[in-house]
């Protein structure tokens, strides 16, 4: 960014939150255009989730539960590199936690994490759940939501998320990746009738450059922010801190 540049970087935006304030102090200073790229939340089918949980289709959010699978057969693979922040967490794990952070429109107010940790030293597994104790929005009366998240680098490729709420729950077949492929979503009502729902179509990573694109050239906002970048940084850490310490950790 000091080379005027304007900057789309991967996930994860920084390992620690120390850094992603310094890369938001240089943002300011040099009124370049940072972003983290997390190509699913640009998606159409993201933004329809988002729309029938804040129209109340599924009542009050009870729980959260997403998961990233796949296999990692290269024992020399980055993501097996502590070095680079490698582990299951960092590299597929902060799906699930921004996807959670996007339906609760908040952080986590604490966390608890289990891990099993490889012969490389990262997370080739792991499991946390995250409670949000505040309500999601006006017409809840929720004190207590929670997310669960399971991710890891041994297991066959699987990505789900299930939304529930006091009035239906949403399957999300594809929340992630794929999304040309499988469109599908499930709803269920509270008498347990199910519907399936079609998403846009449209290719996974449009969205996020048409948003680079009007940040850039039109001075607009990022869709997904700075803010939610340095929060899921913050309960990422916070899940290593409670897996090695074997405690909640409060963020």
């Amino acid at each position: 960014m000091k080379s005027g540049k304007h900057v789309l970087c991967e996930k994860p935006i920084a390992l620690t939150v120390a850094d992603v304030d310094h890369m938001i102090s240089a943002r300011k200073a040099t009124r370049r255009v940072l972003a983290e790229a997390l190509m699913y939340r640009h998606h159409p089918q993201t933004k329809l989730v988002g729309e029938l949980v804040k129209d109340g289709r599924l009542g009050d959010i009870v729980l959260i539960r997403g998961v990233f699978n796949f296999i990692i057969h290269e024992r020399q693979n980055i993501r097996l590199n502590p070095e680079y922040g490698g582990g299951s967490l960092w590299d597929v794990g902060i799906y699930p936690i921004s996807f959670a952070q996007y339906i609760m429109e908040m952080p986590p107010s604490s966390v608890c994490g289990v891990q099993w940790v490889g012969g490389t030293g990262v997370d080739e597994t792991f499991a946390g759940q995250l409670v949000y104790p505040h309500i999601l929005n006006k017409l809840s009366t929720s004190k207590v939501q929670i997310a669960q998240i399971m991710t890891s680098l041994r297991s066959p490729l699987y990505t789900v998320v299930e939304i529930l709420g006091t009035k239906g729950r949403l399957i999300i077949r594809q929340p992630f990746t794929r999304m040309e492929k499988c469109r599908k979503m499930d709803f269920f009502s509270e008498s347990g009738k199910g519907i399936n729902i079609t998403g846009p179509k449209q290719e996974l990573y449009l969205g996020e450059i048409e948003d680079m694109q009007a940040a850039i050239l039109d001075g607009k906002s990022t869709h997904f922010t700075l803010e939610e970048s340095r929060n899921c940084v913050r309960t990422i850490v916070a899940l290593y801190q409670s897996a090695q310490t074997q405690r909640n950790i409060a963020l």
